[in-house]
């Protein structure tokens, strides 16, 4: 099922997707030769790497790590993927050294709700881009929480959300 249904009955579709910013397109882009992306076109790089989240939370219907690396292999079996793959694998490894790790990740297959979860987690991805030159919005993940809270769904676990979140934001970038 795509994640287009649920953007266009949310609070964000409004802004829609803001993975990377102008500035940080044009910047990456003139590093190759002098040019300026078109606001359309930076409309449409977001919305793929929206898209991608989506797929690569549909697929493995799961925040653990070993799930989301399991899906995008699936998805990204290329060197693209690989290398996308090592940097998250870096950033999740210096994630549990600057925190206390649990020995085992929480399966939450039975619990997992793809809305919410990629909600949530688009919301994080935003916030922790170092391509995006936003704010973080603190009251973004309340909202989203409080709009799901309604539907007397089960939460993501909140132990799962930040290593989810720093391992796809690093594959998104």
């Amino acid at each position: 099922m795509s994640i287009s249904f649920w953007r266009s009955t949310t609070m964000f579709e409004g802004n829609g997707p803001s993975y990377i910013s102008a500035h940080s397109a044009d910047v990456i882009l003139s590093d190759i030769r002098p040019i300026k992306l078109k606001p359309e076109g930076l409309r449409a790089i977001n919305v793929l790497l929206d898209e991608f989240l989506a797929k690569i939370l549909s697929t493995s219907s799961s925040l653990v790590t070993d799930k989301l690396r399991a899906s995008l292999l699936s998805l990204l079996p290329t060197s693209l993927g690989k290398e996308a793959l090592l940097e998250a694998e870096v950033e999740l490894r210096a994630y549990w050294e600057r925190t206390d790790p649990k020995s085992v990740p929480e399966d939450d297959s039975q619990t997992f709700h793809l809305q919410w979860a990629f909600s949530l987690l688009r919301v994080k991805c935003e916030a922790y881009s170092t391509l995006n030159e936003g704010d973080e919005d603190p009251d973004a993940e309340s909202r989203v929480n409080q709009m799901f809270d309604r539907a007397d769904i089960q939460p993501p676990k909140s132990s799962l959300i930040d290593p989810a979140a720093l391992y796809l934001t690093a594959i998104l970038e």
